[in-house]
């Protein structure tokens, strides 16, 4: 059985046009290692909350040049991006969504929500991980 800590919300993040090199020329929602402030050996990624997505855009969601799953919106209003297996974030490592929509109009917004499993810490600092 789990024990999940809320990390909380990071604040609304504004895609700008791609300066990773991985999308260029399209939307891109930065969340760097900065923004993300994990503080914990591993965080998931349980939720993330887009609004004002391109109408037609889908969205790769990757962990460094890595890629760990994507969203749809389709109509453009907006999405829940609801994973049924959370990535996992360890300090340092940078989240992008990465559009397939051209960097012009109105930039998608992104809010992602973390959490950590406080018995899989828990177990690790007590050496009870392998």
């Amino acid at each position: 059985m789990s024990t999940y800590v809320n990390l909380g919300s990071r604040p609304p993040n504004t895609a700008a046009e791609d300066t990773t090199g991985l999308n260029t020329g399209n939307w891109t929602n930065a969340l760097t290692s900065d923004i993300l402030g994990i503080n914990v050996p591993q965080a998931e990624l349980y939720k993330a909350v887009v609004t004002s997505a391109p109408a037609g855009a889908s969205a790769s969601v990757m962990i460094g040049t890595r890629l760990v799953s994507f969203t749809a919106p389709g109509l453009g209003a907006g999405s829940e991006y609801d994973p049924s297996q959370p990535p996992l974030l360890l300090p340092g490592q940078d989240l992008y969504f990465l559009w397939s929509a051209p960097a012009t109009g109105t930039p998608p917004v992104v809010t992602v929500w973390l959490r950590y499993d406080l018995d899989v810490i828990t177990a690790a600092r007590n050496g009870l991980l392998i």
